[in-house]
């Protein structure tokens, strides 16, 4: 204890202190606790000694602080420990506690004079420090970061053990400057930039991050990413240092190159957008994609450019129900990249998938994802679907055009036939409309035009004139080959013929055109399918073969069709020649059985006028006339023979005209004058030709016949003239005349204008006169008017038939 005199005073001044503080005999026992002790523990001023500190000390440290108190006794050296006191509400605190020995003159203790100061927040910051620098540690060791710090105002750069193994260092072998020693690790590529770097994170007070190359002692290169940032002197704003931490991301470079190849050989465009949509990252092959510049900042307008304006709507809704309602986002679309000088826009098939990031709040925060160019795959797509329905269709079209030759082979009424092509060719060329216009004879064996109209009514042609030989009709009407056209109004050929110069205001709207000659296998033009399609670029090479090939079976069915109607009028031309034949030969005969069969009943009855020259004279005319009437009757027959196999040959020689009409006149006076015919002969003389003279009297002897039999008592004119290079005769009459739509039939076989009973023949008179004028290079023509009369006139080139002439057929 101290002196009686400086107690009071020390007492005074422990219980001035904020310490706990006590004092101990030189044995150790505490005899004196502060005010301070009392009022922090909550212990009675009269514990003292060990059952104080028993009460005080926290059971953990109550050995320690006993075993440190008898060392300080036996050594009489101060001692210090760090333990935990009970406060008076029962928390523990941890405080620092120190004893000190206050010795004698001899150096024997005489008391000791202890404190307790209060450092439980300073142990608990030291405590959660050394925490934190653990984990620090344990993240640096785990994570292979090192750490460096740079004195900015010494230019002094100092790495940890991990940072000199980043940079391929020996550990401690480090000592230098930044500039001028650490520099020259990097790679030389990349010193200006780190330089850089550094030098604007310091000038700037940004957080310094930079990924680079460095160099090790073995040649090696290996990457570091550096993060950093500098400090600030509080009072002069001047950087003072710079601090911060190094790894090696070899690995990571790796993967990302790895990765980078993975991109480029997939072909996977890569983008990155911060909500909101405003600026996209991405990478080259994405902005390759969408022809994008191969630099600088890429926004969202500029995307929005480029996708096709049909797929735009779309894709934006598409992007607002992934940002609001958490939608797949996974879309196919188009878009247009332009294309560079000559060089036409093109459209790509684009593909892209993305995913939405939230924040802890569940907002939209950011939107990724990858595009693919399927521009080959939706090509391929397309292709094979188009081949299935090119395919489909090649089916359906063969499938028809196999229906469709079945019919045109059984077809043989024309109107049907080609009203079934028409209809047929319309579908297989993909018209909105088809027309076939053909030629055929009418009665009068004149040529003229018909159709038949598939797609349209046929109203919507009939106020319409047929077509003519324009520039674009004749190729096809002239058989020269088939016109095709994208577009028929922007042809050359278009457009040159009055009135209209083009299409007649109500005609149907023709755009697309295609036209097809069908023409005969002899060569002959039969007529032409023309289609027609308001739209343009409709029919294709496809759809003009398929027409070709229809065009041709056409022709052949039609061929058919024409030859059974030839057929048709040769067995009933046959029929009506063996009818009329029969009769015509049966005329005769029976006259001539009936005579004979009267003449042997005569004999047998002994009539002796049977023999008298009267009745025999009588007898022998009427033989002769039946049998001149046979012999004609077998004459024309032949002659139609001759006529059909081309064998109807003549002999020309040098005829008079004038000479040879008198001598068949004569040989006809006794049957005009008995037919009451009054004859006329005007016959002009010198008319001398190259002719046939047989086969000219059989013309006019046919002619006479005819006048005979249908212009009985009728006035009879007989003329001859020289007009030019050419003989006319002309045999006239003035019976009954000849109704104009029957003026083409008489030329015929066969043809009679009344009945088989009004008069004899065969009907081929003047179809065999026809052929043997025509046969000299000649013609045969009829003028007449219903009882007016008729007038036979013959045309013959004085010179006779062109040299090589083949015979009539």
């Amino acid at each position: 204890m101290p002196p009686k005199d400086d107690e009071l005073h020390f007492q005074t001044f422990a219980a001035s202190m904020p310490q706990l503080v006590w004092t101990a005999a030189a044995t150790g026992a505490t005899n004196y606790f502060n005010p301070a002790w009392h009022a922090f523990t909550g212990l009675p001023t009269s514990l003292l000694g060990t059952e104080a500190w028993n009460a005080a000390l926290h059971p953990d440290e109550a050995a320690s602080a006993r075993a440190a108190s008898r060392e300080a006794k036996a050594t009489g050296a101060p001692y210090s420990l760090e333990v935990r006191l009970r406060r008076a509400d029962g928390a523990w605190r941890w405080h620092h506690l120190q004893s000190v020995p206050v010795k004698n003159a001899d150096g024997s203790v005489r008391f000791w004079l202890g404190t307790a100061t209060d450092i439980h927040e300073q142990k608990l910051a030291r405590s959660r420090l050394e925490e934190s620098e653990q984990r620090l540690a344990m993240a640096l060791e785990s994570s292979n970061l090192g750490t460096w710090n740079w004195d900015i105002v010494t230019d002094t750069l100092r790495f940890d053990p991990r940072c000199e193994q980043a940079f391929g260092m020996a550990p401690g072998s480090f000592r230098g400057t930044f500039y001028t020693d650490f520099i020259q690790f990097v790679h030389p590529d990349d010193r200006a930039r780190v330089i850089e770097s550094v030098d604007t994170s310091v000038r700037e007070h940004t957080a310094y991050r930079i990924e680079y190359r460095t160099i090790w002692s073995d040649g090696g290169i290996h990457w570091i990413q550096a993060i950093g940032r500098a400090y600030y002197d509080v009072v002069t704003g001047q950087p003072t240092r710079m601090a911060g931490t190094v790894a090696n991301i070899d690995e990571r470079k790796t993967q990302e190159e790895r990765f980078e190849h993975v991109v480029q050989a997939a072909g996977l465009g890569l983008w990155y957008c911060d909500l909101p949509l405003a600026v996209v990252a991405c990478n080259p092959i994405y902005r390759e994609q969408h022809g994008l510049p191969s630099e600088g900042v890429v926004t969202a307008d500029m995307v929005r450019a480029r996708i096709h304006p049909a797929d735009l709507a779309r894709m934006e809704e598409a992007a607002r129900l992934a940002l609001e309602e958490r939608a797949p986002y996974d879309h196919r679309f188009r878009v247009v990249v332009p294309g560079t000088g000559e060089d036409a826009s093109r459209v790509r098939w684009i593909r892209t998938t993305g995913r939405v990031s939230s924040d802890a709040r569940g907002r939209p925060k950011r939107f990724d994802g990858i595009t693919l160019d399927i521009t080959a795959e939706q090509q391929l797509e397309e292709s094979l679907r188009q081949t299935l329905l090119d395919k489909h269709e090649s089916l359906q079209t063969l499938e028809l055009v196999n229906e469709t030759g079945q019919t045109l082979a059984a077809e043989l009424h024309l109107e049907k036939l080609v009203q079934g092509v028409t209809d047929v060719a319309t579908r297989l060329s993909k018209a909105a409309f088809g027309a076939f216009f053909y030629n055929v004879l009418n009665e009068q064996g004149q040529s003229y035009m018909l159709y038949t109209l598939s797609g349209a009514p046929l109203e919507a042609f009939s106020k319409f004139p047929m077509p003519r030989a324009t520039r674009v009709f004749e190729p096809t009407f002239k058989g020269d080959g088939i016109l095709r056209s994208d577009d028929i109004t922007k042809d050359p050929r278009y457009g040159h013929s009055a009135p209209y110069h083009g299409m007649p205001p109500g005609h149907l709207p023709v755009r697309s055109y295609l036209a097809v000659p069908v023409r005969s296998r002899s060569g002959e033009v039969l007529g032409g399918l023309f289609f027609g399609h308001p739209a343009t670029g409709v029919f294709t090479l496809r759809e003009e073969k398929l027409v070709a090939g229809l065009a041709a079976q056409v022709a052949v069915a039609m061929d058919n069709a024409h030859l059974f109607q030839r057929a048709q009028e040769a067995i009933a031309s046959r029929d009506t020649f063996l009818s009329i034949a029969s009769h015509e030969l049966r005329t005769p005969i029976t006259s001539m059985k009936m005579q004979a069969q009267h003449m042997r009943k005569r004999i047998a009855a002994q009539d002796p006028t049977a023999f008298e020259p009267e009745r025999v004279t009588r007898l022998v005319d009427q033989t002769e006339r039946s049998i001149g009437r046979l012999s004609r009757l077998v004459e024309d027959m032949l002659d139609i023979s001759r006529i059909v196999t081309g064998r109807l040959n003549i002999q020309l020689e040098q005829v008079d005209l004038a000479e040879l009409t008198r001598d068949v006149v004569e040989r006809f006076r006794q049957q005009l004058t008995e037919a009451g015919h009054a004859l006329e002969l005007h016959l002009a003389p010198g008319i001398v030709g190259r002719w046939d003279r047989d086969r000219l009297e059989q013309v006019l002897t046919n002619l006479l016949t005819n006048a005979l039999k249908y212009a009985p008592g009728a006035p009879l004119k007989v003329t001859t003239q020289e007009v030019g290079t050419t003989a006319l005769l002309e045999v006239e009459d003035r019976g009954p005349g000849i109704a104009p739509e029957s003026q083409h039939r008489i030329f015929e076989r066969f043809e009679r204008l009344v009945g088989a009973s009004a008069v004899s023949g065969l009907g081929l008179g003047l179809h065999i006169a026809r052929h043997i004028v025509e046969a000299h290079g000649g013609t045969i023509r009829v003028r007449s008017s219903v009882g007016e009369g008729a007038c036979f006139v013959v045309e013959l080139p004085i010179a006779g038939p062109p040299d090589g002439a083949e015979p009539a057929k």
